[in-house]
């Protein structure tokens, strides 16, 4: 087996970092590219390359000509991600009925140590009720937050109930997101799968 090239051509990306603090503490470079050529990029196995360095192997679909595809180019540590819970604490609610009620806040603390400003998406989870009887109420960001945009940052909540932010860091800025959310439901349910 030998491989012959067939042709090069350089196409333009758009990069920035994705992460989901709450799976994993760190941040992917992605690139978003256009297929420029007149032809079809044909799929298959690919090796990715990011200043002629190898960085990650992955497996491209086929991209016609003028459809944009994304490529994950691996973990930078540049991009630091922290997330930690500030604070939970249980309170009992109502009187004639006993409620429950569990108040979660956590931070999300995002640093760009490269030399560069970064856009960076980070994502988190907001449980989405499936009962009637329990109720989850987001305080942090407050709904007039979402959708709306603020300075270089935007946040947008996603069909399952993902939040979603896009933040332009400075270089060596650090900023902080607080996340903060109830859940209300009566004592006499068990909810599992909040942690």
């Amino acid at each position: 087996a030998r491989r012959v090239p067939i042709t090069q051509a350089q196409l333009a990306a758009t990069l920035h970092y994705e992460s989901t603090p709450k799976l994993l503490e760190a941040a992917f470079l992605n690139a978003t590219v256009t297929n420029s050529t007149d032809f079809p990029l044909l799929a298959g196995p690919s090796n990715l390359f990011l200043d002629d360095t190898f960085v990650a192997t992955g497996h491209l679909r086929t991209v016609m000509p003028a459809e944009k595809f994304d490529l994950v180019l691996g973990s930078d540590d540049g991009i630091a991600v922290k997330r930690r819970l500030v604070n939970r604490f249980t309170e009992d609610t109502g009187f004639t009925s006993k409620g429950r009620r569990v108040t979660y806040e956590f931070m999300v603390t995002l640093t760009n140590n490269k030399k560069t400003p970064e856009r960076i998406v980070f994502k988190e989870a907001v449980p989405v009720s499936r009962d009637e009887k329990i109720v989850v109420k987001l305080l942090t960001p407050t709904e007039r937050d979402i959708g709306a945009t603020e300075g270089q940052k935007e946040i947008t909540r996603e069909a399952d109930g993902m939040l979603v932010w896009r933040v332009d860091l400075k270089a060596g800025e650090k900023r902080d997101f607080p996340l903060k959310l109830t859940i209300e439901y009566p004592s006499d349910i068990t909810v599992s799968g909040l942690n």
